[in-house]
């Protein structure tokens, strides 16, 4: 912010420049029977407030007076300040709010909305990247010259911050030097003099007088905030909320002076403090859920926290959260869809039942939520992608091509347009919609020609249409462009497709295995990828690298957990599938084809067909031949799921009692049928170091048999090196190797 012309920060300047041909500030004489004064000729701006009246004596003018100079044959002279009109207008100040919002709730500036009323607004801002939002009022109260501007009711979702530290960071960018903030107010000391000061000497006029000047009114427009002050007026009748708001503020001075600073430890006492002094007040239990939510792992604190309010009125939102946090999705859609109802920010109430939306399984009721969420904010890119979504998930793809050509039309420039159909092309991909998908891929290229995203996405889209040659062309020159231009993103998607047309349709595994095994194992395609090297390999008889490949799609895949989108499709549990069938027929690894189908049971645990066949592989497994193993477990094999809880269960209770020799042998029989051997080889090595000869005696036949099994996994992966180790270690032992 510019500091005014006097070199003293009174009010935050405008950052527009001056009108070259008049000055920004005009005044002129005023002359009555009381005397000659000055006055605006026009109005003036500070920032994104206005002045439209401002009036002054000039109490040493007597007549007969010469006015023959006008305005500067008075310069000299002091006057005093008699009245001031000050407007904040909804037009001026949604920009200047978003000038000063980016960084607030994410890289951009954010989306504001502003509402006025009597002696207050509700400020709301929303950041259509992230889909975090913050809502609150602030409101106005006169003490004499001096303005006291409140934040009340701050609230908001999905926030890094408590959302009361954002409302008061916002402020506190828009007010600059002109205000002394106090926990969450501001105080604004002799406004007319100030103002005064900042606009007289650009005319030529000196500072007048401003003593007894007194807030007169407030008054409240459809979109302007205007305050009238007088000399020696009666004071403005005081806003209960703007009192209410003010008492909140004062018993919160130090929670919030502890949060502008970070120091979240030393806050949250203070506002227990705060809330013993004034039971069950609402700003404060807001405050301390806010900083319980914000910490992290308190949600059922903070729920009762809320509960304890005297008033829930806004804290709907922070209840949602909450509540989410703790596994209570119908408790957070019911909070928000009530919260949005009855919110003024139109972006938080969208940004609430977009939110209710995802947490929302039926696809019916998610998207009657989402055209909620949209009507609110009709503008939101963000939210009309996320509808586009879901009616695409739901089978609507005329519905969803309809949200796509509005995404166009808000896109500005062709870049913006050309990022729509490409993403939309790919989500139509996806989705199994591949003859639709091509025309979408082409309006993409309409925009940027030479862009390989949307180039490679038209080739697989014109494979999975038949046009293979064409397609595979397609994504080979896109493929090459993108490895070649340093500045350029290989997409691993692009890779597995190409792979999969060349072995599908061409008939060149070998090729196809050469573009799939290019994968890295980080890239989300990873997994299929392996898994289709391994079925190749085995279609060209080359056992020993599938049984590789088949390995690795393995390891990829027990490192995802139930519901990772990686893991979550159909390709991947079909993959382990075939990988066992694959160790079962060919190789005959029993083991192996145990460890592939309960990897697929773990992340698809409600899949009868593999609950069967994990069954049928551990009745086929031999039992463990070492008397660790509990003779309960060698009848009736259990659930792998079963098998993974009961783990950690034991897990913990080892860490708690470690001495528990029957926790020990109960745990080492399970990590060894979940194929978890390096744990198991950790768990045994420990045990022996520190046992008695007896003990050690039942333990070293269970770590010989461990080593064995992870040197034979070793070594029919190719790592050699690895394999000499645990030779090494069973050397020591003195075991023999029996796998």
């Amino acid at each position: 912010m510019n500091s005014p012309p006097t070199g003293k920060k009174a009010l935050p300047s405008s950052s527009k420049p001056a009108r070259r041909d008049r000055p920004a500030v005009e005044l002129q004489l005023a002359v009555g029977k009381s005397g000659v004064g000055v006055e605006l000729a026009r109005e003036a701006e500070l920032g994104a407030l206005s002045i439209t009246e401002l009036a002054v004596s000039l109490p040493l003018a007597k007549f007969p007076i010469d006015v023959s100079g006008g305005v500067r044959r008075f310069r000299h002279t002091r006057g005093v300040l008699e009245r001031m009109t000050l407007e904040l207008s909804r037009a001026k100040l949604v920009p200047w709010l978003a000038s000063l919002s980016r960084g607030l709730l994410g890289d951009r500036k954010a989306t504001v909305f502003v509402g006025t009323r009597r002696a207050g607004a509700t400020i709301g801002l929303f950041d259509d990247t992230t889909g975090r939002a913050l809502a609150f009022e602030v409101w106005a109260l006169g003490l004499d010259d001096d303005l006291v501007l409140s934040i009340a009711n701050a609230r908001g979702l999905s926030l890094p911050q408590p959302a009361a530290l954002l409302a008061a960071r916002l402020l506190t960018s828009a007010l600059g030097g002109a205000a002394e903030r106090r926990g969450s107010s501001f105080v604004i000391e002799k406004l007319s003099s100030r103002v005064a000061r900042a606009l007289l000497p650009e005319a030529g006029a000196r500072a007048p007088d401003g003593s007894g000047m007194r807030a007169a009114s407030f008054v409240g427009a459809a979109d302007v905030c205007i305050m009238h002050i007088s000399r020696l007026a009666v004071p403005a009748e005081a806003s209960a909320d703007a009192v209410r708001a003010r008492e909140a503020c004062e018993l919160l001075k130090d929670t919030d002076d502890a949060l502008f600073v970070g120091d979240y430890d030393r806050a949250r006492p203070l506002a227990i403090w705060a809330l013993e002094r004034a039971p069950r007040h609402p700003e404060v239990c807001m405050r301390i859920a806010e900083i319980d939510r914000v910490v992290g792992g308190r949600a059922e604190s903070a729920l009762g926290t809320l509960a304890d309010a005297e008033s829930r009125a806004h804290s709907g939102f922070l209840i949602a959260e909450l509540a989410i946090e703790s596994s209570d999705a119908s408790r957070a859609v019911a909070s928000l869809s009530n919260s949005a109802e009855n919110e003024p920010a139109i972006h938080l109430a969208a940004a609430a039942f977009a939110r209710a939306s995802e947490l929302v399984q039926d696809h019916h009721d998610a998207l009657a939520l989402m055209d909620r969420a949209i009507a609110r904010a009709p503008s939101s890119s963000r939210l009309r992608f996320l509808r586009l979504q879901r009616r695409l998930a739901a089978g609507r793809a005329k519905d969803a091509l309809a949200d796509a050509q509005e995404l166009e039309a808000l896109a500005k420039g062709a870049h913006a347009k050309h990022d729509v159909w490409r993403t939309v092309g790919a989500h139509w991909h996806a989705a199994g919609l591949a003859s639709e998908a091509g025309p979408l891929f082409e309006r993409a290229l309409r925009y940027i020609p030479d862009d390989l995203d949307a180039t490679a996405g038209l080739g697989a889209t014109l494979i999975a249409e038949g046009k293979v040659a064409r397609g595979t062309a397609l994504l080979a020159r896109a493929i090459a462009a993108a490895e070649k231009d340093p500045t350029e993103v290989l997409r691993s998607r692009w890779v597995l497709s190409l792979a999969r047309a060349l072995a599908e349709s061409l008939d060149d595994r070998p090729a196809a295995i050469a573009r799939a095994r290019s994968i890295h194992t980080d890239e989300p395609e990873a997994m299929v990828a392996r898994g289709l090297e391994g079925r190749w390999r085995a279609s060209l008889g080359d056992h020993a690298g599938a049984q590789i490949a088949y390995a690795t799609l393995r390891e990829l895949a027990a490192s995802r957990v139930e519901g990772d989108p990686s893991a979550r499709g159909l390709d991947v549990k079909a993959l382990l599938v075939e990988a066992a069938e694959f160790e079962r027929k060919v190789r005959g690894d029993l083991a192996s084809t145990q460890a592939h189908l309960a990897t697929a049971l773990r992340l698809r645990p409600h899949d009868r067909d593999l609950e069967e066949a994990y069954r049928a592989s551990c009745a086929a497994l031999a039992p463990l031949p070492s008397p660790v193993v509990s003779e309960s477990y060698k009848t009736v094999p259990p659930e792998p799921i079963e098998d993974e809880q009961r783990a950690e269960e034991l897990i913990l209770a080892l860490r708690a009692h470690p001495e528990d020799d029957s926790v020990v042998d109960e745990l080492s029989t399970i990590l060894f049928r979940l194929g978890r051997s390096h744990e198991l080889l950790a768990l045994l090595a420990a045990r022996v170091e520190d046992a008695s000869d007896a003990r050690r005696a039942l333990l070293l036949p269970m770590q010989i048999t461990v080593l064995a099994r992870l040197e034979k996994a070793a070594r029919e992966r190719g790592h050699d090196h690895e394999a000499q180790l645990f030779r090494d270690a069973l050397a020591a032992l003195g075991g023999v190797i029996s796998m």
